[in-house]
């Protein structure tokens, strides 16, 4: 049991459409919080995860908030993979990434994260609200900056990706609307594994998750966790596949409020963003439709980034290299200190 004075809370909200939300708060010793930081977590894993940055979160003064989301796990699910209970809100929604046969989960789980921000901004008046999606969590945060933007006082995306690598949105829709005529919304898919099943190429497969962290014992305990690393149905693959095409039109990455401040924290070895382009590419999207104040952090020091507006009337190419005046980052280390350590290459954080 922890001591560090930090009050831990789990309950469940219940949403208008009858989903039970399992909920986490992370409160410190203070009257007084700073701010609330409400994070949404990654694929196929869960709000628990978390604890550990929320408790460090905490000693610094922060609130923190998450919630399992729609068909994800819950805090009182067994981490032992077999056999696997359904936790209260994978069971409301049908289980384990399954969706169910009506409605767009991305959209209400938007909505969910707006809940559940809302009741902890009731909880703890006064206080500012800062969103951090990480991964599959950052597109969230994204698609919620564009829809509720004026609710936060800061955006934090982390382990992001601008777009799905190698995943042409049109045809890869298309596919998937051919496996849910075939087997409906709640037929699992092949198409996660098969998006993330490369990622493991370059390193010595054990787990088949090794691409996730540099770190071994993360790793370990992604593999060993029940609740993570399951595959979705064919309707959520297709609902998140349309989300991502949604939050990269133009017309709605300019809803997102010019005054709100971005942060973002990557891995230069992360394949998720295939060698930073993908994130290269998420800063432009930034840098252009107006004047955010973004930072892009390593692990040793944040950049502060003076956006440049584009010249009237033009909007330059998607650059595949960094601009000259924006610097970029890695949470990894170098890879050659590793090599002399002995350790594999680096890879971003946990997704």
């Amino acid at each position: 049991m922890p001591t560090d004075g930090v009050t831990h809370r789990t309950d469940h909200l219940p949403t208008p459409d009858g989903v039970r939300l399992a909920t986490c708060t992370w409160l410190p010793g203070t009257d007084s919080p700073r701010a609330i930081v409400q994070i949404a977590h990654g694929a196929a894993e869960h709000a628990q995860r978390y604890d550990r940055f929320a408790r460090h979160l905490c000693a610094h003064g922060y609130a923190s908030t998450a919630s399992d989301r729609r068909l994800h796990g819950a805090t009182a699910a067994s981490t032992a993979r077999p056999p696997r209970p359904r936790p209260p809100t994978a069971a409301s929604t049908g289980g384990y990434g399954v969706v169910g046969e009506e409605g767009d989960s991305r959209r209400a789980t938007v909505k969910d994260l707006r809940t559940v921000g809302d009741r902890t901004r009731r909880t703890i008046p006064g206080i500012p609200l800062f969103l951090l999606g990480h991964s599959m969590g950052s597109m969230l945060a994204r698609d919620y900056a564009q829809e509720y933007g004026e609710d936060l006082a800061g955006l934090i995306l982390s382990g992001t990706f601008r777009s799905l690598p190698a995943t042409e949105p049109d045809q890869t829709i298309a596919r998937l609307e051919a496996e849910i005529a075939e087997g409906g919304r709640t037929a699992l898919s092949g198409f996660t594994t098969q998006l993330f099943a490369p990622f493991n190429d370059p390193y010595e497969s054990g787990t088949g998750y090794e691409w996730l962290s540099r770190d071994p014992a993360e790793v370990a305990a992604y593999a060993a966790d029940g609740r993570c690393g399951f595959p979705f149905s064919a309707g959520l693959s297709r609902d998140w596949v349309r989300a991502v095409r949604k939050i990269n039109n133009p017309h709605h990455q300019a809803r997102i409020p010019t005054r709100l401040p971005v942060h973002i924290a990557v891995g230069a070895e992360d394949p998720r963003n295939q060698r930073m382009t993908l994130a290269y590419e998420l800063l432009e999207d930034f840098r252009y439709p107006g004047p955010h104040s973004s930072t892009v952090t390593t692990h040793q020091q944040t950049v502060t980034r003076t956006p440049i507006p584009a010249p009237p009337g033009l909007h330059p190419p998607r650059w595949q290299r960094p601009p000259p005046e924006v610097r970029y980052c890695s949470l990894a280390r170098p890879a050659r200190a590793k090599a002399r350590a002995g350790q594999a290459p680096g890879r971003g954080a946990v997704w």
